[in-house]
């Protein structure tokens, strides 16, 4: 009974899971800039708050979706995009995604 160890099984190795931090992801430039833009800022506020708080999620939702999440109508977030620079929510899209990819 001395030897009742050794028939023990072995844990398997495992690598550490890694922790996110409590932090989120600061903007990054593009994204930043768009937040603070004066024209979206005086009228539509929550698209920038959106922007700064949660752009990373803005790489994969859909125009209804982002719109649903600011509490704008799509065509309004449309046109505040193409206002900003970005002929279609699809370019604005690929826009932050190379951002995220840049991270």
């Amino acid at each position: 009974m001395a030897h009742v160890e050794l028939l023990a099984p072995k844990p398997a190795f495992r690598r550490p899971t890694p922790t996110r931090s409590a932090r989120p992801i600061p903007p990054p430039s593009l994204v930043a800039a768009l937040a603070c833009e004066p024209k979206l800022v005086a009228k539509h506020p929550a698209l920038g708050d959106f922007l700064r708080s949660r752009w990373a999620d803005a790489a994969f939702m859909t125009a209804a979706g982002m719109a649903e999440a600011t509490g704008l109508s799509t065509t309004t977030l449309i046109r505040l995009l193409a206002l900003l620079g970005f002929p279609s929510f699809r370019s604005f899209r690929d826009a932050v995604r190379q951002q995220l990819r840049s991270c």
